[in-house]
């Protein structure tokens, strides 16, 4: 996705389910196959999310939020029209 035509938008919170891969580990995972850098910040984004880190690379945007509790993680879902209008307007680069 990072060379392709296409856009990948990833966002995450820092939810722990304990049972299975966590989201900040689904994307962990990526970056690191890929060979690419988190790089932190700091700002406000959708619905009052503290952002705390991305990657950009081509088309591949990975933002990283804070927050470990359940309604961080929904607020992920509360953003998506959010996060839709960065696939629309390219705003992955």
């Amino acid at each position: 996705y990072a060379r392709s035509g296409k856009r990948f938008v990833f966002s995450h919170s820092e939810i722990f389910p304990g049972t299975f891969a966590s989201t900040t580990e689904t994307a962990d995972y990526l970056i690191r196959e890929l060979r690419l850098k988190r790089t932190p910040v700091v700002r406000w984004g959708p619905r009052g999310m503290q952002q705390l880190s991305e990657v950009r690379s081509g088309n591949l945007l990975i933002m990283g939020f804070a927050g470990n509790s359940a309604p961080d993680h929904v607020d992920q879902f509360h953003a998506m029209p959010e996060f839709l209008q960065l696939l629309f307007e390219g705003g992955t680069q």
